[in-house]
């Protein structure tokens, strides 16, 4: 493993990949702390960018770059949250309950394929419309319900394969538990896997939210990239020209997904156990 970590730091692609999400994930922690109120009335009616606000101001006056570095964190805030917690059910549902097998683990099977054919985004729609108030965590709560089945087959069939190596023979003569037994010893293999996973979970949940924000239907409370875009077209800024208002969002959910999907490319390659032949 330490073999495949030298070369995967080494590895120009992943330290590129890396880098841009690094710098996105830090210009939403650390951007918020150093600009204004993204709420506050503070210039003229669709400002172009200037030394005074970097990428201009909105239909209210209000600073776009203040409004983007808290929307990244707080899309970012939903993507954490509905990615590990749709891991932790895909865990519980594809790992410790399909290693019992029998009726427990088709049971579990029948529930996540029934998860898988649901129209997700109606669902989350219609749900959101029944919400008068989404907070940030709210809205997590709600994708990451809907976005775990895919993740739980891809874990469930890695189980299966794991189940009957030779250590887990020996952990299951030792006399430890199911739960146990994938925890400590089956998961620890799948480390890398896991991993992927959970980008992937939280770049589709970024996306996930700002769609249902664009509609009107995402969170009533932060400033979310969705929200962004939604304020963006409702008050014309396409039209206006103002380009610095609708096009920054848009960016970095493009660039902040799309890396995501080349760092996991790129791990998944270099990192990759073989759990089924090794």
């Amino acid at each position: 493993m330490s073999t495949r970590i030298e070369l995967l730091a080494k590895n120009r692609k992943f330290q590129i990949c890396l880098a841009i999400v690094l710098a996105i994930v830090a210009f939403g922690i650390i951007g918020p702390f150093f600009t204004r109120d993204p709420l506050e009335y503070a210039g003229g009616i669709y400002e172009p960018p200037s030394s005074e606000f970097l990428l201009g101001t909105d239909m209210a006056g209000r600073d776009v770059f203040a409004q983007l570095c808290v929307g990244v964190r707080d899309s970012l805030f939903v993507g954490v949250i509905a990615g590990s917690l749709a891991l932790g059910i895909a865990i519980l549902m594809g790992g410790v309950l399909s290693y019992k097998k029998g009726m427990i683990d088709e049971g579990a099977n029948l529930v996540t394929n029934i998860f898988l054919v649901l129209p997700v985004l109606v669902i989350l729609i219609v749900i959101a419309a029944l919400l008068e108030g989404r907070s940030l965590i709210t809205v997590g709560i709600l994708i990451a319900l809907f976005s775990w089945p895919w993740m739980a087959r891809n874990i469930r069939s890695q189980i299966l394969s794991l189940r009957e190596r030779k250590f887990v023979d020996l952990a299951r003569i030792s006399g430890k538990s199911d739960f146990t037994i994938v925890t400590k010893e089956i998961l620890p293999n799948m480390l890398a896997y896991v991993f992927l996973l959970f980008i992937m979970a939280t770049g589709w949940a970024v996306v996930t939210e700002s769609s249902i924000s664009m509609i009107g239907l995402g969170p009533t409370t932060g400033f979310t990239l969705g929200n962004m875009l939604r304020l963006a077209i409702e008050w014309g800024a396409l039209g206006r020209g103002a380009w610095w208002y609708f096009m920054p969002p848009g960016l970095v959910i493009v660039l902040f997904t799309g890396t995501l999907i080349i760092l996991t490319s790129v791990i998944d390659d270099v990192l990759n156990p073989k759990v089924r032949t090794e």
